[in-house]
């Protein structure tokens, strides 16, 4: 490992974009501090699209006290094949499925944008949590149609 490393180092095209990685990588998957945890899955980009999302922490109390009513949580949702690049957000937990792989798992899927796919177990997993996703979207659109029936025309 260490000499691979050393070798890495000394070439100068590589370098910058080695340590780089690296940095991002020991972040991303250290045991402390704020990286993430949890992989979940989030409605976007259209109605029915599900994207992955890393998850961190709750937001702090100045901007938790500016976001409507409810319990939120930081979202990243990286870039494919880059993943140094995407999307920073708060999403209300309740719209978000918390889903049972690791974000190395994870990590790999989003990198090699879907070619290389988590065991077995874990895309029986995926489908299974995607049809709840679908299940739960049905479930809040009947929602919505209904508290919009109660509060009558406007």
């Amino acid at each position: 490992m260490g000499w691979g490393e050393r070798l890495l180092n000394h070439m100068p095209i590589v370098r910058p974009v080695y340590k780089t990685m690296k940095q991002i990588f020991e972040t991303l998957f250290s045991k402390s501090g704020s990286s993430f945890r949890k992989v979940a899955l989030v409605e976007f980009p259209a109605p029915g699209m599900w994207s992955l999302v890393f998850l961190s922490q709750a937001p702090s109390g100045d901007i938790a006290e500016k976001l409507p009513q409810g319990e939120y949580v930081s979202a990243f949702m990286p870039c494919t094949p880059n993943p140094t690049t995407g999307f920073f957000f708060y999403v209300k937990r309740n719209d978000l499925i918390e889903i049972d792989i690791s974000v190395e798992n994870a990590m790999t899927l989003l990198i090699s944008a879907g070619m290389v796919q988590p065991d077995h177990d874990a895309q029986k997993k995926l489908a299974t949590l995607a049809a709840s996703a679908s299940a739960a979207q049905v479930v809040r659109d009947a929602d919505t149609v209904s508290q919009l029936t109660k509060s009558g025309p406007h």
